[in-house]
């Protein structure tokens, strides 16, 4: 079996992963840039070379809007031109829960004065969205801990979880692996979680 993936909705770098049943895994990195959309293809084409993968695994969000929609689109060509499976998965699967004994909440850097989030609480209900960073003590007065693309001056105060490494193709593939094993669904469509609707338009 062969496996694409690539991850395009950071905002730093994108990456490019390829999985064969036989000979392991191959990754390859490069900057986000404004040419993503020619550069991402031809990456995909030196890496497979005459391969013709089975799988396709892409990020969909949510992080960069242009990554993402990028990405979809270039994902959802390549399955359709050469048969292949297209699952999604998203970002918010990167990051596990620290523990199920406290309100926790993973914080995605937007790169627009706030990020995406994603309320984990101890009674069991989850709520995602976006939220400025100086309304985070307002909107999650009962926080206990916080992790994600932040730091332990985001929001003061609560106790902050750092995590190590960056998520990559290659973890794209391991993800969708495993929840494809237990019989999840895995859609590829965009999770943008409303950036547009909270800010203006000049500032997308």
């Amino acid at each position: 079996m062969l496996i694409l993936a690539f991850e395009t909705a950071s905002y730093k770098e994108a990456s490019v992963a390829v999985w064969n049943s036989e000979g392991g895994f191959r990754v390859k990195t490069f900057p986000m840039g404004r040419d993503l959309s020619s550069q991402l293809v031809p990456e995909v084409g030196s890496m497979l070379g005459k391969e013709v993968p089975d799988l396709i695994v892409v990020d969909r969000g949510p992080g960069s809007f242009t990554g993402i929609r990028t990405g979809l689109a270039a994902a959802q060509g390549l399955a359709l031109g050469w048969g292949a499976k297209l699952v999604g998965i998203s970002r918010l699967d990167f990051y596990p829960r620290d523990t199920e004994d406290e309100n926790e909440l993973l914080l995605l850097d937007a790169r627009a004065g706030g990020g995406f989030y994603y309320e984990y609480r101890t009674n069991g209900k989850k709520e995602a969205g976006f939220c400025k960073k100086d309304e985070l003590s307002l909107k999650f007065p009962d926080c206990q801990c916080y992790y994600g693309e932040c730091d332990e001056t985001t929001f003061p105060g609560k106790r902050f979880v750092r995590l190590t490494g960056e998520p990559d193709a290659k973890f794209l593939i391991a993800l969708a692996m495993e929840k494809m094993e237990s019989g999840e669904e895995l859609p590829a469509d965009a999770i943008y979680l409303h950036l547009r609707a909270v800010l203006p338009k000049n500032k997308i």
